[in-house]
């Protein structure tokens, strides 16, 4: 009987409980629904706003890359236009805030001419012609291009050899995704600062400085292309290919920058001949970028997965 009236007992606290909750509910349900909805109407315009926000930065972004890649088609018009290149685009010339200046001595005399061998790199720098510190640059850049050649096919297709380290879960493999992503983007900003010496090549006098400074440069392609190398090389669960894989095209994306650098400043080395047959003054040749651009939505979308992953 005890245990009957304690059951009983609590059977009715419990079901006097649930009136009173009921009870509460039902009579200030107005204020309750009221609050709910302020505090709905807050967290929406909170939240609206931060969208709003990432619109608004994203959009800045978007027209700050276009307006980028305006000026960058503009100068490559401009350069393939006094290259005589067929794929110049006939138009009003876009006029780009900076230069490439070539100052060409008055003086006649042969021009200088991309060396495609080492030999051949030794005479143009003993030598001197006209123009020698672009093509003594521009040979380095061009002999060191082609030796990497292999390796930056395989970069550029996302070939993976998966016989580098392996991983075999989620969290250890984003820290070195992630670790990876983080070396790439501090290479690229010393590369973006090491720009700055080549400025200098045109007032050079030393070829061997001017060597020295273009093996330097490409020392950060080799560089950029061992990180993408370590990516495509990792060994993991197949639930994570598709995540290596689009780290794989992040990584790659400084290396062609780099790549399409080298490929148009040796258009122009290779044009200097026919451009300072007739020069006898200053001779101004459009801008050359070197663009480290990466894409926000990969980088974003896949950097928030790996941070997922961590966890």
């Amino acid at each position: 009987m005890a245990a009957r009236r304690d059951s009983g007992g609590g059977g009715i606290a419990g079901v006097f409980g649930v009136l009173v909750v009921i009870g509460f509910i039902a009579k200030y349900i107005w204020f309750i629904v009221g609050a709910l909805a302020v505090a709905a109407v807050v967290t929406g315009v909170y939240y609206a706003s931060r969208a709003a926000l990432r619109r608004a930065d994203e959009q800045r972004r978007l027209a700050e890359r276009r307006e980028q890649e305006l000026w960058m088609r503009a100068e490559r018009q401009r350069r393939w236009t006094m290259l005589d290149d067929s794929r110049a685009i006939y138009g009003a010339d876009g006029d780009g805030p900076t230069r490439a200046v070539l100052e060409s001595p008055p003086e006649s005399g042969p021009v200088a001419r991309l060396a495609r061998t080492a030999g051949e790199l030794a005479t143009l720098k003993r030598k001197k012609p006209r123009a020698w510190q672009f093509a003594v640059f521009g040979s380095v850049l061009q002999q060191r291009t082609a030796e990497l050649a292999p390796r930056l096919r395989d970069s550029r297709s996302g070939f993976t050899t998966g016989d580098g380290m392996h991983v075999s879960s989620g969290p250890p493999l984003a820290n070195v995704l992630l670790g990876l992503i983080d070396q790439m983007l501090s290479t690229s900003r010393q590369l973006a600062d090491f720009l700055d010496t080549c400025v200098a090549i045109p007032d050079e006098d030393d070829p061997d400085a001017v060597e020295h400074t273009a093996h330097r440069l490409m020392h950060y392609q080799v560089r950029l292309l061992e990180l993408s190398e370590r990516c495509r090389a990792l060994s993991a669960p197949s639930a994570y290919t598709d995540v290596i894989a689009s780290c794989a095209r992040i990584l790659d994306t400084p290396i062609r920058g780099f790549q399409e650098f080298v490929d148009e400043y040796i258009e122009v080395v290779d044009a200097l001949p026919r451009l300072l047959e007739h020069v006898t003054g200053r001779l101004e040749v459009p801008a050359i970028v070197l663009d480290l651009a990466i894409d926000d939505t990969l980088f974003d979308t896949t950097t928030t997965r790996l941070q997922a992953m961590q966890r």
